[in-house]
């Protein structure tokens, strides 16, 4: 009688198990950052990217706009500025060339591109007068941080459980394979 374990299955079925337990992670995750939201529309703007799977490497994203990243990080006067994305927006074409400071000002009369890449356009007759003291959508609004409050609780614990019950699941044994000689 031999015994012999049955690799290749293994890791076709473990590989399988990883993604799966990859999209629990992934929803986990998402959930997490949605319950820290300070808007509705920041929670909205959240998606689970699709599984990308490039030889051995497995990777699950959540992912956001506009919306998520100025809840996240703030708008306005109350902006977190060290948002890693900010220099290059600032340097962009969506950013409105009369903000001088991280407060909401107006832009001169005509058209631009607003922060959604789509047109917009502007009926004030003077550019950088602020907006933030008209209060309502101009109102600055300070930053959740939920995406990073999210990571730091996965990275506490949550994660470890996730996996320690994923691979205490997967059947190992049913690919030890026993035969006649």
């Amino acid at each position: 009688m031999s015994v012999r374990f049955d690799t290749s299955a293994c890791m076709v079925a473990f590989r399988a198990h990883v993604i799966a337990t990859l999209l629990v992670v992934q929803e986990e995750y998402k959930a997490l950052a949605e319950s820290h939201m300070l808007t509705p529309e920041g929670r909205e703007d959240l998606t689970s990217e699709e599984i990308t799977v490039l030889g051995d490497f497995i990777m699950a994203n959540v992912s956001g706009g506009a919306d998520a990243a100025m809840d996240c990080f703030g708008t306005g006067s109350l902006m977190d500025t060290s948002n890693p994305a900010l220099p290059a927006y600032k340097s962009s074409k969506f950013w409105n060339k009369y903000r001088t400071g991280n407060g909401i000002v107006s832009r001169e009369r005509g058209s631009y591109t607003n922060i959604y890449g789509q047109p917009a356009y502007s009926n004030s007759n003077v550019g950088g007068i602020d907006l933030e003291q008209k209060g309502g959508k101009f109102a600055p609004r300070p930053p959740s941080h939920a995406m990073q409050t999210a990571a730091r609780w996965f990275v506490i614990g949550e994660i470890q459980y996730i996996w320690l019950t994923a691979m205490a699941a997967f059947p190992w044994g049913k690919y030890i394979v026993v035969g006649p000689d």
